[in-house]
């Protein structure tokens, strides 16, 4: 279809060439002269203010450094909000009692405090099959682990779901939505990374701080105790080779176990803890490996059980042992019955102690032997997370009334 008639006598005004538009806009001939040679036309060129399409305004000095530094503080800002809406922490613990059973920790301000102080440091992680494959200088050369599938606070909420409810890692793949491996690889960073911070934290107590949170009942009758010493055993699954289950084998449990040594102070905070042992180790065996003997001091003394048959290489270091009499006659005499009560009340405190550890729910069943990797730092991390539930107290044990202790 035409677009002119013969009725229209206008006709359209012819384009520009960009020759031309380009010639108006800057107020010279962009064509320049043909020929290769330059007159004075063309140099007074140069001189022409050129009106640019766009003013890019420089940034003045220090313009960036605040603007980084408010990047850092908005993402502070995130990371705050992050931390009180996470979705899988707040769906499940909306309460102190929440808390307590879902991580064993006492309280929600408790947890919130111990995760601000490891936060810092767990935020490079990197996992345990990437410094496995890489090697410990090429990690640390290549810093910490890509984006993972949860956030942060959720892989330590995960970590606490699998020791202290004993929730299996088929389960909570499901409740986090990814795999078994990656719950895996979770669990054996965490536990690791955990090892290194609480085995960090000064657990032994000096003398004076010792006896300045003595309890009055141990003041009255065994003042120079400087910890209470007692074993316990975590069943495993039997191993097929007949040398490995005579060695974990314990008589005591009739099962094949992993056994530790735990060490008290008066006060009940949990003050020396050992690796795990295969369980057919004595208690005197134990005692000597597990290095507590290089650290008692001249003076100490060390309560225990009747199998603590340890007086010998105390007495080499400077201490003493504080156990139950043994029976030599048809029965106690009346000083040695009430020595044995007196004993036997005071260090409940370590009893109730190892059953704070046992109440973590991964101990509820038979270990895996293909956690054995890491069952000695989930280990040491319970015991040492029972102290932030508070210290243990004499106050409603029954009453001691003995002589004192020699």
């Amino acid at each position: 279809m035409p677009c002119i008639f013969p009725w229209v006598n206008d006709r359209p005004l012819a384009r520009k060439s960009v020759y031309e538009r380009s010639t108006e806009r800057l107020g010279f001939d962009v064509r320049g002269r043909r020929g290769g040679s330059c007159g004075r036309e063309d140099a007074g060129i140069a001189n022409v203010s050129v009106s640019l399409d766009h003013d890019y305004v420089r940034p003045t000095p220090g313009a960036l450094d605040v603007a980084l530094a408010r990047v850092e503080e908005l993402e502070a800002q995130v990371r705050r909000l992050m931390l009180v809406q996470e979705f899988q922490l707040c769906r499940y613990c909306a309460s102190d009692g929440d808390f307590r059973y879902y991580t064993r920790f006492p309280s929600e301000r408790i947890f919130r405090k111990f995760w601000q102080a490891i936060e810092p440091s767990a935020s490079v992680l990197v996992y345990w099959s990437k410094a496995q494959r890489m090697g410990l200088e090429a990690t640390a050369e290549t810093g910490p682990s890509p984006p993972r599938k949860l956030p942060l606070i959720d892989e330590f909420f995960l970590y606490c779901l699998h020791t202290a409810v004993g929730l299996k890692e088929k389960v909570l793949a499901d409740m986090f939505g990814v795999s078994t491996s990656t719950v895996s690889r979770i669990v054996i960073t965490w536990a690791n990374y955990l090892y290194q911070i609480l085995g960090s934290l000064p657990l032994w107590l000096s003398q004076e701080e010792v006896r300045r949170r003595l309890p009055q009942k141990f003041r009255e009758f065994c003042s120079d105790v400087r910890v209470i010493l007692d074993c316990t055993e975590l069943r495993c699954e039997t191993p097929s080779a007949l040398t490995l289950h005579s060695c974990t084998y314990s008589a005591y449990k009739s099962h094949t176990t992993f056994k530790g040594l735990i060490g008290v102070s008066p006060s009940g905070a949990v003050t020396f803890v050992s690796k795990l042992y295969s369980g057919g180790i004595s208690d005197k065996e134990i005692t000597r490996r597990s290095g507590i003997l290089n650290i008692l001091e001249n003076g100490d003394a060390v309560m225990a059980d009747k199998g603590f048959l340890i007086e010998n290489m105390l007495n080499n270091v400077g201490a003493r042992l504080i156990i139950p009499p043994f029976k030599h006659k048809a029965q106690f005499s009346r000083q040695e019955t009430e020595q044995t009560q007196a004993i036997a009340r005071l260090r409940i405190l370590v009893e109730r102690v190892i059953r704070r550890v046992k109440e973590f729910h991964i101990f509820d069943t038979v270990i895996p032997l293909t956690v054995a990797g890491s069952i000695n730092q989930i280990w040491t991390n319970c015991c040492v997370l029972v102290n932030f539930q508070g210290p243990m107290e004499l106050e409603h044990s029954a009453e001691v009334v003995a002589p004192s202790v020699p």
